[in-house]
Order: C-alpha cells, then sequence, then structure tokens
C-alpha cells in the first residue's frame, strides 16, 4: 500500500487528466480505472469528485489533507512574522538620535557682518 499511496501523490497533472476523463467521457467505472493504471480506487474517485467541483484546476495538485495542513501552516506564519517583527522592534526600539544643532563659535557673528 506505501508504494501505491507514494505513486499517486507523485503522479502528473496530464495523467490525472487522462484518469479522469476515462471515468467521465469513455464511461469506465472507477473500478476499472483504478485497475487499469495500478492505482487505489479512492484517489480515482476523489480525483473525478474534485473535477467535478473545480474543473481543470483541480487536476495541478493532489491537495491530501497533510498538504492543506502544512499549506495552512505556512500562511499562518507568514500572516504573523511581520507582527511579531513590529513588536520585537518596540522592545529593542533604540532611542531616536538628537535634532542636529549648528554650533557657533563666538566670532561667528562678527565674521557674517
Amino acid at each position: 500500500m506505501g508504494k501505491l499511496r507514494d505513486k499517486d501523490l507523485t503522479m502528473a497533472a496530464a495523467r490525472r487528466g487522462q484518469i479522469v476523463q476515462r471515468v467521465l467521457v469513455d464511461g469506465w467505472t472507477v473500478r476499472q480505472t483504478a485497475s487499469v493504471f495500478e492505482i487505489n480506487e479512492r484517489c480515482v474517485a476523489r480525483w473525478v469528485a474534485a473535477y467535478r467541483r473545480r474543473g481543470m484546476a483541480s487536476l495541478r495538485c493532489d491537495d491530501t489533507a497533510s498538504e492543506r495542513l502544512w499549506r495552512r501552516l505556512i500562511l499562518f506564519t507568514r500572516r504573523c512574522l511581520p507582527q511579531g517583527f513590529v513588536s520585537m522592534r518596540e522592545l529593542v526600539k533604540r532611542p531616536q538620535p538628537a535634532p542636529c544643532v549648528v554650533l557657533r563659535r563666538d566670532h561667528d557673528d562678527a565674521v557674517s557682518r
């Protein structure tokens, strides 16, 4: 079962499209299609259902639950990082530099006249 599972996840989108086409256009059953292509019946049924829901876009990637979890975790982390850096900047905030002051010498008034 492990080899079948790995094979299902790494299958190209064009190949998944052919499998879905056999079921929807050519009228093959899910069982026939799975046995001919040597993959799990549940994967074929899932791909056909996804194709009916989302069309061609569903063929691009196989959204398994673990992939969706990682994708959500990465998106959450990306959203939280800037907020975390802002709060860290506030903690380690350096004082603003003093404004520049022009120092004058005593005889500068006499020179400018």
